[in-house]
């Protein structure tokens, strides 16, 4: 039986007609927050940064409202604190698939299915939450003074991506009369536990490994298998221990890996997220120390010897280290080892993009980053780490995917970016080489890195030729033409070049633009 629902009064009835618009009110810090999340989510997903907005209404639910939102929404999502500003995100639900709750003309709560069963005379939709941030087109301001304290506001933190989408002034749409959108009468709606701290990692992992994607075809595949996770089965590229990450990214729950090496490293990630994820003060020193105590029972004698060491070593790093990072390295030789000394050795994901060390392997960074990620989110990467060219796009989309298939809620998205491959497979050779486009994007990147390997190939007919020299230098003749001149970079050097150099964004977009439009 459908539910009455009524907030502040009933609203006047509409004349029934399609909806174009749909507005979520909140106000601009929780905007910020959802931002550097990259999903529309609910109040839990905030930890202690959350400030009361309709979010709080339906917790679990995203509320959304048509054409005008309710006068007594926009102040109920500011009125928390004098220094926050309402702001209504536009959103998008074209590519959303599966049921939603809506709160009819009458004011009664129904269900229905999206994209073809609304009506168009909804006074709400709730919609489960999360959604990815990319489903919203525009935000809307009430004035222009009240978007540049907005913008302005936005500045004090590095992982608020606020120039990636529009923003508007428009007073009309925070006009709207009272709706039905809280109180209840009779049941109340489903309560809904979401959580957010795995597809964060999740979100971290996929763009690690992406910004380690031109170092080598394990790197290229690991990536692959991050973004993929669904449709990709390890590859024999990677290294056992990396093996697990379709089923760490996708399975819900993921089957514990067999190998007992595979069991530390991704249980190491899992305790990562959860201390993430607490909120707690705590040590992850002492969360880790921790789970390789718990893990020794699994672990024969020599194991456990060398967990032990690596363990002294750890401690010791998080207080006076009193081993250089090569004393370091040569005690512990496997990726598992190399990648915990990583994580105490840099502090931020930026720093491990930018680390260099000789001993290091591919395997080395590729299990590092994806402990880094466990440890930082999605959430506590920079912008400056999210312009890779289709990364902010992908990452979102797919993170709300994942926590909807972990809630078996039913919810799906028609519309899912293609994944962004590494320089590196975009530049995979085929059987004939490079064609025209992948050529001129590695001239492009060894003439900006002066790489060695670039050379110059003339064609030229037959005959007979001439050398000269003089003031200007040697100089070749010949009748006619020459057939062809054409600048060729040697392919092994430059992949060898690319593995140790950390392109920019810049650099980034300028190749790819070249191998789209070349």
């Amino acid at each position: 039986m459908a539910e009455s629902y009524e907030l502040f009064g009933s609203a006047p009835r509409v004349t029934k007609h399609l909806v174009r618009k749909w507005y979520l009110v909140t106000n601009q810090r929780n905007l910020f927050f959802m931002l550097a999340a990259g999903l529309i989510m609910p109040p839990a997903g905030f930890g202690k940064k959350y400030y009361q907005d309709t979010l709080a209404c339906a917790p679990g639910w995203i509320v959304l409202f048509p054409e005008r939102a309710p006068r007594e929404a926009v102040q109920f999502s500011v009125q928390e604190r004098s220094h926050l500003l309402p702001c209504l995100l536009e959103t998008d639900l074209a590519s959303i698939t599966g049921e939603i709750h809506v709160i009819t003309a009458e004011g009664y709560l129904s269900r229905a299915h999206l994209p073809d069963e609304l009506q168009g005379d909804e006074q709400a939709l709730l919609v489960p939450a999360p959604l990815p941030i990319t489903l919203i087109t525009t935000i809307l301001h009430r004035s222009k003074e009240e978007r540049s304290a907005c913008e302005s506001d936005a500045k004090d933190f590095t992982n608020v991506p606020l120039e990636s989408i529009k923003r508007s002034v428009s007073a009309k749409p925070f006009s709207g009369a009272s709706a039905p959108w809280i109180a209840a009468r009779g049941t109340a709606l489903p309560q809904r536990q979401i959580p957010l701290g795995r597809v964060q990692a999740a979100g971290a992992v996929m763009a690690m490994l992406l910004h380690f994607g031109n170092l080598g075809q394990q790197s290229v595949a690991a990536a692959r298998m991050a973004f993929d996770a669904e449709s990709s089965a390890a590859s024999s590229d990677v290294d056992p221990l990396l093996a697990y990450l379709p089923q760490w990214m996708w399975s819900t729950p993921p089957h514990p890996p067999e190998e007992v090496v595979q069991r530390l490293f991704w249980g190491t990630v899992d305790k990562l997220v959860e201390w993430r994820s607490s909120g707690v003060a705590a040590d992850p020193l002492a969360v880790i120390l921790d789970h390789f105590a718990a893990m020794g029972a699994e672990l024969d004698e020599r194991m456990n010897s060398t967990l032990s060491k690596l363990s002294r070593d750890l401690t010791n790093l998080a207080g006076i280290a009193d081993r250089t990072a090569t004393e370091l390295f040569e005690r512990h030789p496997k990726p598992f080892s190399r990648a915990m000394l990583l994580l105490f050795l840099r502090e931020s994901c930026a720093e491990l993009l930018e680390f260099k060390h000789a001993m290091l392997t591919e395997t080395d960074y590729l299990a590092a980053a994806i402990l880094f990620a466990a440890r930082d989110g999605w959430l506590g990467l920079p912008v400056t780490l999210r312009e890779l060219p289709g990364l902010s796009e992908s990452v979102p989309a797919r993170i709300a995917a994942q926590s909807h298939r972990q809630q078996q809620s039913g919810i799906g998205f028609s519309a899912i970016p293609e994944r962004p491959k590494p320089i590196r497979e975009l530049l995979a050779p085929g059987a004939g080489g490079w064609n025209r486009a992948q050529r001129e994007a590695a001239l492009l990147l060894a003439r900006e890195g002066k790489w060695p390997g670039v050379q110059t190939r003339i064609t030229l007919g037959r005959g007979e030729y001439r050398l000269e020299v003089d003031g200007r230098g040697l100089h070749l003749l010949l009748d006619g033409e020459a057939k062809a001149i054409q600048t060729e970079m040697e392919m092994e050097t430059f992949f060898r070049k690319l593995s140790a150099h950390t392109l920019s964004s810049r650099q980034e977009v300028k190749v790819r633009k070249v191998l789209r439009t070349g």
